[in-house]
């Protein structure tokens, strides 16, 4: 089984800023999410666990698994380049869903980000098949890892959320 989960609440989702590649850091509320999801987990074995080198997604990587860890540059959160620790107005993510489309404002392209998402996806695919593993990252990333493993439908609409803060979602890996 994968087991796909979103870090816990930093300030800047509180405050609902653009939050790409800026190293933020949990606050009191991700903590305790972090904690909540450990429980929730705590009769799970893995076998291994991928994890976005960013300290929110790590601080709540250490809260709810206790092995060693793989912590993988492809779980990063999309570079939101100009955009990053700025309000997201519905004007501002217009503009930014705009400039990712071609990396415009120093952003990072969807394709290339789509791209080095579905590389960890089909390895950890490939490698871990009937294994139990944790990934822990970032919102955007669990929109195209979630498309990745329900077979890349035509239509999916990546704006949508599928793992809210602190929660996971669950895929099949036989």
């Amino acid at each position: 089984m994968i087991y796909l989960s979103r870090h816990g609440q930093t300030d800047w989702n509180l405050f609902k800023r653009f939050n790409g590649r800026t190293d933020t850091y949990l606050n009191q509320t991700g903590i305790a999410q972090a904690n909540l999801q450990s429980q929730s987990l705590k009769d799970v074995s893995f076998d291994v666990c991928f994890c976005s080198p960013q300290t929110r997604a790590r601080q709540f990587c250490e809260i709810i698994y206790k092995g060693s860890v793989v912590f993988d540059d492809r779980l990063a959160e999309i570079d939101c380049g100009e955009f990053e620790g700025t309000e997201e107005t519905a004007e501002a993510m217009d503009l930014f869903w705009k400039a990712i489309q071609s990396g415009d404002m120093g952003t990072e392209s969807i394709e290339a980000f789509i791209k080095r998402n579905c590389d960890l996806c089909e390895i950890i695919a490939e490698e871990h098949k009937g294994q139990n593993v944790l990934i822990v990252t970032h919102a955007a990333n669990t929109r195209i890892i979630n498309w990745f493993f329900n077979g890349r439908p035509k239509g999916y609409d990546f704006g949508n959320p599928v793992v809210e803060k602190c929660a996971f979602i669950t895929f099949k890996n036989s």
